[in-house]
């Protein structure tokens, strides 16, 4: 049975938050010592981590461990001078970027609360590897211009100056993914105390450089939508349409596996049409996967697309390079994360689902009761088949699969998935994780925020630590100009 990623959460949402929680939590704007909260909650991240992450175990990263203390010994330094909810957050963040894992997840329970943020007048983002003046208040004449390339502030390099503001915070810089989602809050700060703000910078203008003095204050009421402007987020909803030229085009923003959730309902749906309308689909003149947005979820949805799509004789064709084997860590918390997904498989859920549940159920207390720290989990479909498998194309057109910087975790499953069986990929690079895969939840001391923790490793994954998939044709227009995107694939489709 192929190794299903269950996680319900979007591994990087533009929050990097974990889904809230019905129940409610203490409010962020109560009086307290925030520095004590940030030690208690420092301390447990620490003791969740080394308990129930396997790389606390993996012989294969030995330098996790000391990764895991270092973060702790900072996280407490900072812990002595911080007074502010912005010092209790932020701290916290920079020791989750510091495993530089997208699996490792933290999120405030209130997702409905914004930190108060203060900004120059004007934001940078990316363009290739220079950062560029993107946005500005329109009525700051003493503001550089838009598309002026950052130089330095204050004597520090552009990019060095972005490592230390977001990257410190952000984990993973040397991403592009990180740089095109995050590289416009550099000249932000959301009440972080730990990064100071910037009093002078120089841009290069029309070939001269130009000293431009930063005068802080409060931002903008509509930088949320400015945001979003710049980092060019679609706003797709989960469909399967049939455009003019007959081409196909199914949006999944997301591969959430929890039944109770409505993207599972949606998908549901998606896979019905898809099946129902088989024939249709394979004499389609192209099929696109429309992954934009897609941060996760579980593998479960990849697998069925492409069985609606392809059949299971072409999958049998092209068995897809998996790893050899999936160690889990056997903590008393992942096991009672994975009984609690197998007993939500047992009304109406998913069949195989369940039976993948309890299989890791199984493992994982025999595994425990000896006192082992991993249940290894073999990959069925990692063995070589014992003659090749005969099989005729049965699509009509090309399947392409269209990907920006968010995709990871599930999503990059399925690109994986889709492109062994002969899909292309466009648009832009995706995100990557690690090894560390299955995240469960958490929550620290202070009941203000969750963390995610993931509960199993691959062995001899093909695809290696945080390196992501590029595109075969890169798009380089608005990601969420969809008009634009359509007549892109229309000329690759033509050509």
């Amino acid at each position: 049975m192929r190794p299903f990623l269950l996680v319900t959460a979007a591994v990087l949402a533009a929050s990097t938050a974990l889904p809230a929680l019905a129940q409610s939590a203490p409010a962020l704007t109560e009086p307290r010592d925030w520095g004590a909260t940030l030690a208690a909650d420092a301390r447990a991240l620490h003791d969740i981590m080394a308990d129930s992450h396997p790389g606390s175990f993996d012989p294969l990263n030995p330098e996790f461990r000391p990764r895991l203390d270092r973060g702790l010994d900072e996280a407490l330094e900072r812990a002595r001078t911080a007074d502010s909810v912005g010092g209790w957050w932020w701290a916290l963040r920079a020791y989750v970027a510091g495993f530089e894992d997208g699996h490792v997840q933290i999120g405030l329970k209130d997702q409905t609360y914004g930190f108060p943020t203060r900004w120059p007048g004007f934001l940078t983002v990316y363009r290739g590897a220079d950062q560029v003046v993107a946005d500005r208040d329109a009525a700051d004449l003493s503001a550089p211009p838009l598309g002026a390339r950052l130089i330095d502030c204050d004597g520090v390099g552009a990019e060095t100056l972005a490592a230390d503001r977001v990257g410190r915070f952000q984990g993973r810089w040397f991403l592009e993914a990180q740089r095109a989602r995050h590289g416009d809050s550099l000249f932000l700060n959301p009440s972080n105390p730990w990064i100071g703000e910037m009093r002078q910078c120089r841009f290069e203008v029309e070939g001269q450089a130009r000293a431009y003095d930063l005068a802080w204050r409060a931002a903008p009421d509509d930088l949320r939508t400015r945001r979003a402007r710049l980092g060019q987020r679609a706003a797709t909803d989960f469909a399967m349409t049939r455009l003019q030229d007959g081409g196909v085009w199914i949006s999944a923003p997301s591969f959430n596996g929890d039944p109770a959730a409505r993207p599972h309902a949606r998908l549901t749906a998606i896979i019905g049409q898809m099946t129902d309308d088989q024939d249709g689909l394979r004499a389609a003149p192209y099929v696109v996967f429309d992954l934009r947005g897609n941060g996760g979820g579980s593998s479960h949805w990849s697998v069925e697309m492409a069985r609606a799509l392809w059949g299971q004789a072409w999958i049998d064709a092209h068995p897809e390079p998996g790893s050899d084997a999936v160690d889990w860590r056997t903590s008393d918390d992942n096991l009672k994360a994975i009984e609690e997904f197998r007993d939500s498989q047992r009304d109406g859920g998913d069949p195989e689902l369940l039976a993948w549940a309890q299989n890791a159920v199984d493992g994982m207390t025999a595994a425990r009761a000896e006192g082992r720290p991993y249940w290894r989990q073999q990959n069925d479909e990692a063995a070589p088949a014992a003659a090749p498998v005969a099989a005729t194309d049965p699509l009509a057109g090309p399947v392409y699969v269209l990907t920006d910087a968010g995709c990871a975790s599930a999503c990059l499953d399925a690109v994986d998935l889709w492109k062994s069986l002969g899909a292309v990929q466009i648009g832009r690079e995706t995100s990557a994780d690690t090894v560390y895969m299955e995240i469960r939840g958490d929550e620290l001391p202070s009941g203000l925020a969750r963390i995610g923790v993931p509960m199993k490793v691959y062995r001899g994954r093909p695809r290696g630590n945080n390196e992501p998939q590029r595109p075969t044709h890169l798009y380089d227009g608005d990601m969420a100009d969809d008009a634009a995107l359509q007549a892109f694939v229309r000329d690759l489709a033509a050509d």
